[in-house]
């Protein structure tokens, strides 16, 4: 009688592992599935290759997009290499001294040396 017990813990414990080692996997292409549907014409996105640029041909079944890159430079890239889209240009265009020139003239500004004293 003791034997059924021990039967159904490995089952247990079969089924466990494969939810741990299949769901992740699933979900990060469902995930991926989803995100491509949901690429546009006109989107700002990111490649895995850390190049940003707006997508400008996208053919999922030929599994071909352009990215214009700057005026006149356009490239061929994968849709899988696509890592995700971007916020829009207005706020993407602010510059690092952008940032840094508001973080210095804010009332909360603290000195170098550290609590401001």
């Amino acid at each position: 009688m003791d034997q059924g017990g021990g039967d159904l813990l490995w089952l247990a414990l079969l089924g466990f592992m494969v939810v741990v080692l299949f769901l992740p996997q699933w979900l990060a292409r469902r995930r991926q599935k989803r995100q491509k549907e949901s690429l546009q014409i006109g989107d700002q996105v990111l490649t895995i290759g850390g190049f940003i640029g707006e997508l400008t041909y996208l053919d999922l079944e030929q599994n071909v997009a352009r990215l214009k890159l700057a005026e006149g430079v356009e490239v061929q890239i994968v849709p899988g290499a696509i890592s995700g889209k971007r916020a829009s240009q207005e706020t993407s265009s602010r510059t690092p001294s952008d940032s840094l020139n508001a973080t210095e003239s804010g009332d909360g500004a603290r000195s170098a040396a550290g609590d401001g004293r």
